[in-house]
């Protein structure tokens, strides 16, 4: 029979090893073979009027906890239908861990919402609408499905809703999954957004004939979560992106790969242009002042750098998808309060908005790996980093590493 053990420490030091290898009888267990008794959910209190959804912060509802026959962290989830027998159902976005939920009354709406365009075919312009609306809780121990119990159904009277799925926007972030993350999505990278603007983003990839995908989410991609349909564009010869949003290089290789997004809420269509360009890293700031001269001016130059100290300035690409990106030699001391070493990538806007540095691990500062940051689409990342004459800074875009070291 398979069963869940749970084992709960009575006795301490010496008397706790004796009782862990002690085999007891009345040790707590889940019948994993038997279906769980359902819970029972509550009638909330004004489940008879009518929510206006658009001025009500939320909907409390409360319910009687599972009975695994021992305390157990409960997973709670709320279920929507606008069907009385719960058919299909939308689960809200935020899971609780107590029978109490204070569930937002836009969740509710946005899940009311969904309902209506998926079962009832309307559109935007159909809003504001006012149906009944079911409910049930959904309750489990996360990582045993075999937990799982559902509750009563619970009829709200009336909710009224405007539209109010999200706008279609570019996410704050997205995530890369490819041949360089293993086409794991839990090693997905994220894009960055390029300063000053929320609808650009950039990423370093390694590209292939395998291709990557974006994602709105640290797993396959579910625009359609939002009734969004993303529309892929790439005009960038050498690359093509399928329309389901695979996309490939004729040549394998590092490049910067831009992505713009831009929405249509008539259409509830999210486009997604790729552009790609030259992987190439560069250094930037007072690092450079040994060989610049006086002017501080000079050492934020972009152009110039690159153009005129270009072997002080470009670091090496790597030819294979294991490689780092190695800058030249440090050619003078800096510290954060001089400005820091600095490095960015030139694609068309000034180095600042998208430019990064490898930072020390917060979590673990005696390591010499550290973590790459980027500054995106905020304030500079500080303490700036500090750099001596002759290290060299090692970057590693596969997980966002790097080191700042000597050869």
């Amino acid at each position: 029979m398979k069963k869940l053990s749970i084992i709960f420490p009575l006795l301490v030091g010496a008397f706790l090893m004796a009782a862990c290898e002690t085999d007891r009888d009345d040790n707590p267990t889940i019948d994993l073979t038997q279906k769980q008794q359902a819970i029972t959910l509550n009638i909330p209190t004004f489940a008879n009027s009518t929510y206006d959804l658009a001025n009500t912060d939320s909907v409390t509802l409360t319910c009687t906890a599972p009975n695994y026959g021992f305390p157990a962290t409960t997973t709670y989830v709320v279920q929507l239908s606008i069907d009385e027998d719960m058919s299909n159902p939308s689960e809200l976005t935020t899971t609780y861990y107590l029978n109490r939920m204070v569930v937002p009354g836009k969740e509710i709406a946005m899940a009311t919402t969904k309902q209506m365009i998926n079962k009832k075919g309307l559109k935007q312009e159909d809003f504001p609408v006012e149906t009944p609306a079911y409910l049930r809780i959904r309750a489990f121990i996360e990582g045993t499905p075999e937990t799982e119990t559902l509750s009563n159904i619970v009829k709200l009277n009336k909710v009224k809703t405007k539209f109010a799925l999200p706008d279609v926007a570019m996410p704050d972030s997205m995530f890369v999954n490819g041949t360089f993350t293993d086409n794991d999505w839990s090693k997905s990278v994220k894009t960055i957004q390029v300063n000053n603007s929320t609808q650009n983003h950039w990423r370093m990839v390694w590209m292939d004939s395998k291709g990557v995908r974006l994602s709105p989410i640290q797993g396959e991609p579910n625009f359609s979560d939002n009734m969004i349909t993303p529309v892929h564009v790439c005009n960038t010869t050498g690359f093509k992106v399928s329309s389901d949003g695979l996309v490939t290089a004729e040549n394998p290789g590092w490049y910067v790969m831009l992505i713009e997004g831009t929405g249509n809420n008539e259409k509830r269509q999210l486009t997604l242009t790729y552009r790609f360009y030259e992987a190439t890293v560069w250094l930037i700031g007072p690092s450079l002042n040994n060989v610049l001269g006086d002017d501080i001016k000079d050492c934020w130059t972009e152009k110039g750098l690159r153009e005129n100290y270009t072997q002080y300035v470009k670091f090496t690409t790597p030819t294979t998808m294991d490689g780092v990106f190695v800058s030249p030699p440090l050619v003078g001391n800096v510290t954060g309060d001089d400005g820091g070493v600095r490095a960015y990538v030139s694609i068309k806007w000034d180095w600042w908005q998208t430019e990064f540095m490898a930072y020390t691990n917060d979590k673990d500062r005696t390591s010499s790996t550290r973590i790459i940051k980027y500054r995106g689409n905020g304030e500079e990342v500080k303490p700036f980093v500090d750099g001596i004459q002759g290290q060299r800074v090692y970057l590693n875009f596969r997980n966002d590493t790097g080191e700042i070291r000597n050869e």
